[in-house]
């Protein structure tokens, strides 16, 4: 079973819309490292009001009322803080990229102009947010494809399953005990995911796959 949770989510940091529909797309003005700057402060703070503003209105045209239960579900999946030692680029956009999102279900409103990257690395973990941008009248924006109904459709089928499995890999991570719990919270804290997956994998003989999820959910407790 494939837990949704998708790439394109986790990657542009999708933002919540309990009310997108009455806000107005703003961008940002300036130069792309304004955009940066802005971007990744409103995606630390969980500031998904900010996040909502710099979306392109056509984008920003896709989320409606009969569409929310999705992109409520995409939002809840923004990705790690970005550590201040980030570094960003700006380079063409990969159309290898573009058609793997369109493989995901997702469908362009208008083709984005140029891809952000903003890479990080803290210890030895290592993220990467990707944004494809928009530059017009002089501000930048957000592009992000809307989903096609069959995604959102998928999306339905699977979500009281990907639910149930999503709360067994919290409750494996509820359950672990000390010592073992101590020595994965200090590896976990100091940004050393892989060692505290694989050190949870043959502690307790979970698969690869399972381990990985349930270092996500006692993650949140290292912090």
């Amino acid at each position: 079973m494939t837990i949704w949770r998708s790439a394109l989510a986790i990657a542009l940091g999708l933002l919540e819309v309990s009310s997108v529909r009455a806000q107005t797309a703003q961008g940002v003005s300036g130069d792309v490292k304004n955009f940066v700057t802005q971007y990744v402060a409103a995606t630390n703070a969980k500031d998904t009001a900010r996040l909502r503003s710099f979306l392109y209105p056509k984008s920003l045209a896709c989320i409606m009322a009969e569409n929310k239960d999705y992109y409520d579900a995409m939002a809840s999946h923004i990705g790690e803080p970005i550590p201040p030692n980030y570094k960003f680029s700006v380079m063409p956009v990969n159309e290898g990229n573009l058609k793997a999102l369109e493989g995901m279900g997702q469908r362009w409103t208008v083709k984005p102009m140029q891809e952000l990257h903003i890479d990080y690395q803290q210890g030895d973990d290592v993220g990467s947010y990707i944004v494809y941008l928009i530059h017009e009248n002089g501000r930048w924006f957000q592009d992000f494809p809307c989903a096609t109904d069959a995604a959102i459709k998928q999306y339905r089928d699977n979500a009281v399953a990907n639910e149930a499995a999503l709360a067994r890999y919290k409750a494996l991570a509820a359950d672990i005990k000390d010592p073992l719990r101590s020595e994965l919270l200090g590896l976990l804290r100091a940004h050393e995911t892989g060692r505290a997956t694989d050190r949870y994998h043959e502690a307790t003989g979970q698969d690869y796959k399972t381990s990985m999820y349930v270092m996500n959910a006692l993650k949140t407790q290292a912090r």
